[in-house]
């Protein structure tokens, strides 16, 4: 690809927040051309038409560094005039899966004749571009790890500006702000994976129609801009001391309530002082609060540690109220008084502070009850712009509401989601909103889509969730604003969201309606990453049956541009998560170009931060050590499943390097020491300190497996060096990490020294699965492993699961791995999932923090070795190995995808002898090993095993 197209921006900025930008080119094509070709790429998002079609959008997520740009083929254009108009969306700031670059478009229309470029369309200040004001700025994140929420006003912006006849002699001309190849998108790299799928769910069905009234008033205050000016990142650790202040003005004397709400995994105080009178409250929690005739001053106290600085205040009083900015000049309706201290602490193994100075004057605000008592910390005093306030908060209005009054559900409100011409009439209710509540059936990722007929006007909001208990409760994944609101032009429309969003139910809440509307249809344009439905398995179980079906169904929702945790409320690529999940995907899907890519994408994460980071490409840089090592592992596996030789070619300067910086948090007793994100698994091991044992052991582990990539390529100096390291770090682990007279390994070493008394199945597992426990040590642990002491610290995730499955497997306790997966996963059967949950234990009420989670998808690993048996012996599958064990079921059969194609299996008990099926590639080199002392027919001929393990011809 050769590019001749510049970069080109309109007048919003390098970093606008939130930007939503058109351009747009018309061109005729050269008489003689015999393919066109688009190439494009955008800072942040884009989504390209031609012709006022739908042609694509993207890119994936990289590092800035190494930008991804895409090619369409778009051969086929009008003889005479055609126009392509792209739309872009600037975030402004980092996520989890971005970092913030500046924006900008880049495109390139290259039209070939007999393979040769003859002529060409290129981005240049010839280009038009404007403002698209139908995207409302003044939003808020949907979660601290996500985007902006999407507001859009359809009666703002020419709805047809991507058409050829549109008019934009009005618009303005594109600036041209450098060549390819400027700052900060040194390299544009061609995208490295298919596009994703546009596959198209309808509802299953309508389940609740309610009348509801939400809060009177809201307001979601973005305070990071006002607290660290200039900081575009998505850094957790956001340590500040302030207070935010504002003049509520009311014209009686008032009783009311008021909510005031952070993120929930936000240090923060939830303090607050209403005319001198003092309330600690909790999250969400509706307090009773008195207003005066006139002016009340109200203080919210926002000291704390927030991953996102965002304050959420909500009021409900029989009148609206005012609010102003003590001292404002201007229409500001909220004063920060500070920051009287601020830090971003970051884990990323150096020491981090472990509590703020307390600031002097932050103290004496406390005092403070009055505006003339406020005047002497004047000089303090922001006003917070109301650009950084939102009132559109489409989660906060569908959770803080009262239900009036449920409806029946007469058969015409399911029209809405029957994929016909159907539709459902929604009348203007008496009292307040109408609310449906629609289930989907399983959870998806994708764009909403939804046909319309109404008045301008009319605001449709929709909010997503993934589950709902048997008694109604929605569960609200710590407070995820996973919503969008669509206001009205006058007439049927059509709208197509711009941002994917994870869910499986839908609040769809009718406001502001004086006529009635009419609802065509509500579905979601699935948006995964591309894959053959390859990987199955079904047996005589149906629990079991079922439990790999939800499991196959998360580990696709979890595949989108990467792997990714979760669909609805982080979107992110999780280093560690990556590792369990690749194992999966091999069994379920056989993906190897999007683990290939992921793990490809944390190998330059080395490159700004002292180890591989927690999640990349990201713009809160965190190491997670575990997760940093799993990496490392994650790389021998990949080779192990693929054969892919060149990706280790690729990725070893990284891997070399790791290792080398590991060594430098090596101690004086030869044990990994570093200061970081210690943690394992959601339970409450010892972990949050600086010498901790699994890390050690999976760190020998690594190196060892390091040591075996370093071999493949010819590193032997390398290979021997890793080797030791590993023998070295093993000896340290059994020295210091061992108590002898407990006979056990503990979770950590304290800082003054001490070993830890926690002990917990997690750190002996560990110990067990990387051998870093020989002889008695061994034998002691299997016990801990296959009898979990019942003062241990117990598994408190299916993370942890697939380790513990992998060690029981080992040790031969099939029976014990079936018997966990029936009694975790049949839970989540029970309690109605359609993908595997984060967690299963109830918090705060809740199943799980994540209902699509995939480094929960064990089960589609487990059953491919533990049912199937199928493992490489040799890299890439060229010498795979078959031990199908019926495990006391009546029949099995599946599928496991392998770079060659796919092995089909079929086992039954048919009395005398257990019928074998097995068809594979002819290239492929088997080795089947049925159970001891059993007789099997391998595709209707006798079978019997020499002791030499002989490989034998199935096809």
């Amino acid at each position: 690809m050769e590019w001749k197209a510049n970069w080109i921006w309109d007048n919003s900025g390098e970093q606008p927040r939130n930007q939503w930008s058109c351009f747009r080119r018309t061109f005729t094509i050269p008489a003689d051309y015999e393919s066109a070709t688009l190439s494009i790429s955008a800072d942040t998002k884009y989504a390209v038409y031609i012709n006022g079609e739908l042609i694509g959008y993207g890119p994936v997520r990289g590092w800035t560094s190494e930008w991804y740009y895409d090619q369409y083929d778009v051969s086929g254009l009008n003889n005479g005039e055609n126009v392509i108009a792209i739309l872009v969306n600037h975030y402004g700031i980092g996520t989890m899966h971005y970092i913030e670059g500046r924006g900008g478009l880049i495109a390139q229309i290259d039209f070939s004749n007999n393979g040769q470029v003859i002529d060409r369309m290129i981005t240049d200040e010839g280009w038009k571009t404007a403002n698209h004001s139908g995207f409302i700025k003044e939003t808020v994140k949907m979660s601290n790890c996500l985007p902006w929420s999407e507001i859009y006003n359809a009666g703002r912006f020419d709805h047809d500006w991507e058409q050829v006849d549109f008019d934009a002699s009005a618009w303005n001309n594109a600036e041209v702000i450098g060549a390819y190849g400027m700052n900060p998108w040194k390299t544009l790299i061609p995208r490295d994976i298919p596009h994703l799928t546009n596959e198209t769910q309808f509802p299953k069905s309508v389940l609740s129609l309610k009348e509801v009234r939400p809060i009177s008033q809201h307001f979601s205050i973005d305070l990071k801009p006002t607290f660290f000016p200039g900081e575009l990142d998505n850094n957790s650790g956001k340590v500040m001391q302030g207070y935010v202040v504002t003049e509520i003005h009311a014209k009686e004397d008032v009783e009311g309530v008021m909510i005031l709400t952070f993120d929930p995994h936000a240090m923060a105080k939830w303090e607050f002082k209403l005319n001198g009178v003092e309330y600690k409250t909790q999250n969400g929690k509706y307090e009773k609060v008195n207003l005066r005739k006139g002016v009340n001053l109200l203080i919210v106290d926002v000291g704390g540690s927030f991953h996102e600085p965002i304050m959420h205040v909500a009021f409900n009083f029989p009148e609206k109220i005012e609010l102003k900015a003590p001292f404002g000049q201007g229409d500001s309706k909220f004063l920060a008084i500070g920051p009287f201290y601020t830090a971003t602490h970051l884990q990323i193994g150096t020491p981090v502070p472990k509590a703020a100075p307390l600031e002097k004057e932050y103290v004496q605000v406390k005092q403070v009850s009055s505006l003339s008592e406020l005047e002497a910390f004047k000089k303090r005093a922001k006003e917070i712009p109301n650009a950084h306030v939102c009132t559109d908060h489409v989660g906060l209005l569908s959770m803080f509401k009262e239900d009036i009054r449920t409806h029946s559900l007469q058969f015409q409100h399911q029209n809405m989601v029957l994929p016909n011409h159907s539709f459902t009439k929604v009348e203007p209710m008496e009292q307040g909103d109408a609310e449906y509540l629609i289930d989907f059936g399983k959870e998806y990722l994708g764009h909403i889509e939804f046909e319309v007929e109404a008045t301008k006007g009319t605001v449709f909001d929709f909010f997503l969730f993934e589950s709902i208990h048997q008694d109604g409760r929605i569960e609200h994944t710590f407070s995820l604003n996973n919503s969008l609101r669509y206001i009205a032009r006058d007439g049927r429309q059509v709208y197509r969201s711009f941002i994917p969003r994870g869910f499986r139910y839908m609040l769809l809440t009718i406001r502001n309606t004086n006529m009635p509307c009419k609802i065509f249809s509500v579905k979601v344009d699935v948006t995964t990453f591309p894959t053959g439905n390859v990987g199955n398995f079904s047996s005589s179980d149906y629990e079991l049956n079922q439990i790999w079906e939800i499991s196959k169904h998360t580990i696709r929702m979890c595949a989108q541009d990467t792997i990714i945790d979760c669909p609805a409320y982080e979107q992110a690529l999780w280093t560690g998560d990556s590792y369990n999940i690749s194992l999966m995907n091999y069994y379920a899907f056989g993906n190897y170009d999007l683990v290939r890519r992921c793990l490809r994408l944390i190998s330059k994460s080395v490159y700004r931060s002292p180890l591989p980071e927690s999640h990349v490409p990201s713009g809160w840089q965190n190491v997670l050590t575990a997760w940093s090592i799993l990496w490392m592992m994650a790389c021998r596996e990949y080779y192990r499943y693929s054969g892919d030789l060149e990706f280790v070619k690729e990725v070893y300067p990284e891997l070399k390097l790791t290792v080398q910086r590991f060594q430098g948090f090596l101690n004086e007793e030869g044990l990994l020491e570093i200061t970081a994100w210690n943690m394992l698994d959601w339970a409450p091991m010892d972990t949050e300190h600086k010498i901790v044992t699994h890390q050690n052991a999976f760190l020998v582990e690594a190196f060892r497996q390091t040591a075996y990539l370093a071999s493949l390529i010819g590193e032997h100096e390398d290979e021997i060096q890793f080797l030791s390291l590993a023998d070295q770090l093993k000896q340290a682990i059994n020295t210091h990490l061992w108590d002898e007279e407990e006979q056990v390994f503990v979770d950590s070493i304290h800082e003054d020294g001490t070993p830890s008394k926690v002990r917990s199945v997690q750190t002996n597992l560990v110990a067990f699965l990387t051998d870093c426990a020989e002889g008695e040590r061994r034998d002691v642990i299997e016990k801990y492993i296959t009898n979990p002491p019942e003062d241990f610290v117990q598994i408190k995730s299916p993370f942890v699961l697939l380790f513990y499955y992998q060690a029981l497997m080992d040790l031969g306790k099939n029976r014990m791995v079936l018997d966990n997966i029936r009694e975790i996963y049949g839970y989540m059967l029970e309690h109605d999932a359609t993908t595997c949950w984060e967690g299963w234990e109830l918090i705060e009420g809740d199943f799980s923090r994540s209902h699509c989670h995939a480094w929960s998808a064990a089960p589609t690993y487990v059953f491919g070795v533990l049912f199937l048996g199928v493992k490489p012996l040799e890299p890439g599958f060229t010498k795979v190995a078959i031990s199908p064990n019926l495990n006391g079921l009546k029949w099995i059969k599946g599928s496991v995808p392998i770079p060659q194609g796919k092995i089909d299996i079929y086992c039954k008990d048919v009395g005398e002898y257990i019928d074998l099926q097995i068809i594979l590639p002819d290239e492929v080199e088997v080795e089947i090993m049925p159970p001891a002392n059993t007789k099997v027919q391998v595709n209707g001929k006798p079978y019997s095993l020499d002791t030499n393990h002989l490989a034998v011809k199935v096809n």
